[in-house]
């Protein structure tokens, strides 16, 4: 059995201001109390085309709001770039909201901390986000601008498993540069969140596997942190162990409403705490990915994850051997140096029991894309914070070879 290893901490940990978090079979009856407790009467619910239109899904959300929500935006975008940000703020500004709800995965959610950022200061243009944007220069240099104004409640109800409800952070894509920006602030985590299966049933397998995979990295890059916590090793390690199992009964039955909301709690583990540990290399080519050849980020962690882990195997300790026994792996009797080794080719394994995408050229990627990609990596925040540091676009290069 994996043991922890000895280490000397000091700091503070960070809580985000999420206050409740409403899961299960019929969690989703809870939201006019939700509405009320914020003193939310005209929201803007956010959400995607596809939800909007071809489920009746809004319908029960807007029946479960009790007459509190005062319109729908349903033209948010992949990758959320600017301009949809721009028309969604506006649809706010219509009605006066009073507060915010993002209805599906990521890019709804990240749509509406976007817009709490927009209606608290003011945004009308797209190059207005620039002002608060991070800015990072490798390998140290970086500037977070805060939000000043006050930002509006905002409710999260997810039907995916990317965990992004549980941050506090919004990528936006500047389709001008291609390159998705990081805004950080707490006052863009929502108030509460919903995690009720029965609206993820009309969610595409696909989707719903992959952003499990996008949970998987969030475990695996915590565990390997530069900074790893003890609180957040605990939630990764178990929710990992989580993932790798009930991952699996949803491909082998999406009707199991036990297995997803299993799955939901699962992603939501594996971000809980995740604003105090830096994650890396996996995370940091998978946002580029995205802006550059919009990949979606579930699917970039499928085929990032098990050559990220090898690039850093020799940097994280016997870190890889506790997420090989926390995937299922028997590492009894092996070495520190096959236990690790396990790691990744359990990555691997779960992603094709998953029957997911496992290389950048099965995705629409091409080698020449990867100078641009690596680049744009290297601007990432989260790419310093790697364990093996990347000094180099050719090292980011060589990573993107591997898994190409």
């Amino acid at each position: 059995m994996y043991e922890i290893e000895k280490t000397d901490l000091k700091g503070a940990f960070t809580f985000l201001p999420i206050e409740d978090v409403h899961y299960g079979v019929g969690a989703l009856r809870s939201l006019e109390a939700s509405l009320i407790q914020h003193n939310v009467r005209r929201a803007l619910l956010i959400t995607g085309n596809t939800l909007a239109t071809k489920t009746n899904l809004v319908d029960k959300v807007l029946a479960a709001s009790g007459g509190r929500i005062a319109k729908v935006f349903h033209e948010t975008t992949q990758h959320v770039h600017r301009g949809s940000v721009i028309n969604a703020i506006e649809s706010a500004r219509t009605i006066n909201a009073d507060g915010i709800i993002s209805f599906g995965g990521g890019s709804p959610n990240d749509t509406g901390k976007a817009v709490l950022l927009g209606l608290a200061e003011d945004i009308r243009e797209t190059r207005e986000f620039d002002r608060y944007r991070v800015r990072f220069e490798y390998p140290s240099s970086v500037e977070v601008p805060p939000v000043n104004g006050p930002a509006l409640p905002m409710i999260a109800i997810s039907t995916t498993l990317s965990g992004g409800e549980f941050t506090h952070f919004a990528g936006v894509t500047d389709s001008e540069r291609k390159v998705k920006d990081l805004y950080i602030d707490k006052k863009l985590a929502a108030r509460a969140v919903y995690l009720d299966p029965e609206l993820t049933l009309d969610t595409p397998d696909g989707l719903w596997l992959s952003t499990g995979m996008r949970s998987v990295d969030h475990c695996i890059e915590a565990l390997c942190s530069i900074n790893a916590h003890p609180f957040t090793d605990a939630l990764a390690s178990q929710a990992l162990n989580m993932l790798s199992r009930y991952l699996r009964e949803c491909k082998a039955d999406p009707s199991d409403l036990v297995a997803r909301t299993q799955a939901h709690l699962a992603a939501w583990m594996s971000v809980c705490g995740l604003a105090n540990v830096n994650v890396g290399l996996s995370h940091g080519i998978g946002h580029q990915l995205g802006a550059r050849n919009n990949v979606p980020h579930g699917v970039t962690s499928c085929v990032m994850m098990p050559s990220t882990m090898e690039f850093n195997r020799d940097y994280v300790g016997n870190r890889q051997v506790w997420i090989a026994e926390a995937m299922g792996c028997d590492i009894r009797g092996l070495d520190s140096a096959a236990a690790s080794a396990l790691s990744s080719e359990a990555v691997r394994s779960l992603v094709s029991d998953l029957e997911l995408p496992s290389r950048l050229r099965d995705v629409g990627v091409d080698i020449d894309d990867f100078p641009a990609i690596a680049k744009d990596a290297l601007e990432d925040l989260v790419v310093a914070t790697n364990p093996r540091p990347v000094g180099s676009v050719e090292d980011v290069i060589k990573v993107l070879h591997d898994a190409w």
